[in-house]
């Protein structure tokens, strides 16, 4: 199984338990699941790590972390060499790629999808990561009504993604609240993007 899932959140949405029997099949025997927060383990709260640890355990699975801002990244990349379910959580898109860049996890995540079996699930940042860029989520952010959401966006210069799906995302699409924003991007850009409101999810097995 080669499997991507992305969504926009695991809060009120109502197809999340469709969502985790897609990141934690039946079908896959050996499941082996590492969550990853989008920010660095140290920079998480307790309440997420216990929240995914308790959606592992309705599938009976153990569920570990892997840290994208440890400064020695080896042990990560070996986590992610002995695992086959990756979850990357919400949170700041910006900081989830200056990290994957800075740590080198980002090329590890690349490896990852090379295997005979493998599951990918990302949310919110953790989507928008797996694209070709995250472009629209800079724009998204910059028209916050208090202005830009993450400070960290002015560090970076380059915006490619990881590309691992080769379309762009919205997430936390609302057609009121996004429509224009989103038809100017597409308008300007021509990109191929893919809306996934709060209660949607692409799946997409390769």
């Amino acid at each position: 199984m080669k499997r991507i899932v992305l969504f926009s959140t695991p809060y009120n949405n109502e197809n999340f338990h469709e969502i985790l029997n897609l990141i934690f099949p039946h079908s896959m025997k050996n499941k082996l699941p590492l969550f990853m927060p989008s920010q660095g383990v140290p920079n998480t709260l307790q309440k997420y790590f216990d929240d995914w640890e308790g959606f592992a355990k309705e599938f009976n699975v153990n569920l570990e972390y892997i840290d994208n801002s440890a400064i020695e990244s080896t042990s990560e990349k070996e986590k992610l060499r002995n695992s086959n379910i990756l979850i990357i959580s919400g949170g700041d898109p910006f900081q989830l790629l200056y990290n994957l860049r800075k740590s080198g996890l980002g090329t590890a995540i690349t490896q990852f999808t090379k295997k005979e079996e493998f599951i990918i699930a990302g949310y919110s940042a953790g989507a928008y990561v797996l694209t070709p860029t995250l472009e629209i989520a800079k724009i998204f952010h910059e028209n916050y009504p208090s202005g830009k959401k993450y400070k960290i966006q002015d560090k970076i210069k380059d915006f490619t993604g990881l590309g691992i799906v080769d379309f762009e995302i919205f997430a936390h699409y609302s057609e009121v609240q996004h429509k224009k924003l989103l038809e100017s991007y597409i308008e300007n850009r021509r990109k191929n993007v893919k809306t996934i409101a709060d209660n949607e999810f692409l799946v997409i097995d390769v």
